[in-house]
């Protein structure tokens, strides 16, 4: 089962996948790109798959810091 197969905690509704820019996200994370985000369609919440946050933290490869590269 992955992450997004969860439903959404606020109201119960099926999650959706979404890519988003980290730019877009609501703190600044000193990576540039864009990242995988889980998404209820009828309430807006927003979920963080544990490959995100790793992602966000630096502990993967997908993106580069800012300024690098």
């Amino acid at each position: 089962m992955r992450e997004i197969d969860i439903p959404c905690s606020e109201c119960g509704t099926e999650l959706a996948e979404r890519v988003v820019f980290t730019a877009d996200l609501p703190v600044e994370t000193g990576w540039r790109g864009s990242v995988r985000v889980a998404e209820c369609p009828s309430c807006g919440a927003r979920y963080y798959p544990r490959q995100t946050v790793a992602q966000l933290a630096g502990r993967s490869s997908g993106t580069r810091p800012r300024g690098e590269g």
